[in-house]
């Protein structure tokens, strides 16, 4: 090859490959080649300049530093970079209550943002509503007790009123009376009563919760208590309503939430939610990202039903980390595990212990592709300044690292 084609070579191979080696001096270049030298020093800039801009929309970080005037590379990503730090001041502005918010560009991710906005729009005026439609039932109630009392008899909710001085029953109506025949209800709720009535006011209003046995089943009633005048007397009422149903299904709805429902191990939300709790708490703790190796490969080429089968290979493999840590599933091919009182390097070992396994027993289970996992770990301390950002992002790019240091090992 041509000394100067050799060199021209050498230059661009070095900034793909091996940047800090990459120096061009076109001053050193025969004259005839010296402005295509100049040329390809600004294409090679406008390269660095997009991958920098690309890594930083990765990182979420959406104000990064601007290109340089006339980079004809990254015109798409500087368009992309716009278009998300728009969004996401929209996103703020729907956050505020601002539900009059319309995305018009991201095609499917648009009309799913928008479609979210006007359900929201359309259930706050409807809680508004049905907030005064309450009102205006509860004034019209109030205006005769002899109505009051016959409506209550046939109310589902438990009502009980009481002399605020004597605790002489003033009102129950029927469905109550079946609390008050089992005995230790009876007492827990007559004991809760005495209770309530010393810290509520002659003009006060006040929520609280119980719980009470009810034909011989627990129950759990939200409890509006309100002081009002029984004729000349007064009086507070305790209005019970049944919410065993409603915790039931806000606690099959919480576990739906704390875990992912395919492997079983923690869902990113939970993640999430321990992991600024641990941060905030300033404890010590080691912070991992495992990334599936070959996963889109799997899929392809044996079908989502063996990569499925893969993900939970994975999923119970790094559930043997340690008896307290946390294994979250990011989504994908993604996890995220959460230990306390480990140190980075005997993390790191425990890691790579756990993969050498996998890669073991996958050659039994299925030896048509490599079962491995790339990981990274960074310990954080109990006086750590970082944010929560910055440490995702470091844990992920260490993870990458290890990545494309045994590319060559996914090969073999």
């Amino acid at each position: 090859m041509d000394p100067v084609a050799q060199r021209l070579f050498d230059y661009l191979k070095n900034a793909l490959y091996n940047p800090a080696e990459a120096h061009l001096d076109p001053k050193d270049i025969p004259e005839e080649f010296r402005d295509f030298a100049k040329g390809l020093l600004y294409y090679v800039q406008s390269v660095r300049e997009a991958s920098i801009l690309a890594a930083d929309i990765a990182r979420g970080d959406l104000d990064t530093r601007p290109l340089t005037t006339g980079n004809e590379v990254a015109p798409g990503l500087k368009s992309l970079q716009a278009t998300l730090r728009h969004l996401t001041w929209q996103t703020q502005q729907i956050a505020k209550g601002d539900y009059q918010q319309r995305i018009n560009f991201m095609g499917d991710f648009s009309e799913a943002i928008n479609n979210m906005v006007v359900q929201l729009d359309w259930r706050q005026k409807a809680l508004e509503e049905e907030i005064r439609a309450g009102i205006r039932k509860s004034q019209a109630l109030a205006l005769n007790l002899g109505v009051l009392e016959d409506i209550t008899r046939q109310m589902p909710q438990l009502v009980l009123v009481l002399d605020v001085h004597s605790k002489e029953k003033l009102f129950q109506n029927h469905p109550i009376e079946r609390v008050l025949q089992d005995r230790t209800s009876a007492e827990k709720l007559f004991a809760w009563i005495e209770d309530s009535l010393t810290s509520i006011g002659s003009d006060e209003r006040s929520e609280k919760e119980i719980e009470l046995i009810s034909e011989g089943n627990f129950q759990f009633f939200a409890v509006d208590i309100r002081a009002l005048k029984w004729g000349s007397q007064d009086a507070a009422a305790f209005i019970f309503t049944d919410q065993t149903q409603t915790r039931r299904a806000m606690a099959s709805l919480q576990e739906i939430a704390n875990y992912d429902q395919q492997t079983g191990v923690y869902s990113r939300h939970f993640g999430m939610l321990t992991l600024n709790k641990w941060l905030d708490h300033k404890q010590d703790f080691v912070l991992c990202f495992a990334d599936m190796d070959s996963l889109k490969y799997v899929n392809d080429v044996f079908g989502h039903n063996e990569g499925d089968r893969y993900i939970l290979e994975v999923a119970s493999l790094l559930r043997l980390f340690s008896e307290g840590a946390f294994v979250c599933r990011l989504g994908g091919d993604e996890f995220m595990l959460l230990a306390k009182d480990w140190e980075q390097e005997a993390a790191e070992q425990r890691l790579e212990e756990l993969r050498c396994d996998l890669i073991k027993t996958g050659k039994e289970i299925e030896p048509r592709y490599r079962h491995s996992v790339s990981y990274g770990v960074i310990k954080v301390d109990a006086d750590n300044k970082m944010p929560l950002s910055d440490l995702l992002g470091l844990a992920d790019e260490r993870m990458y690292h290890y990545k494309k240091a045994h590319k060559a090992e996914r090969r073999n």
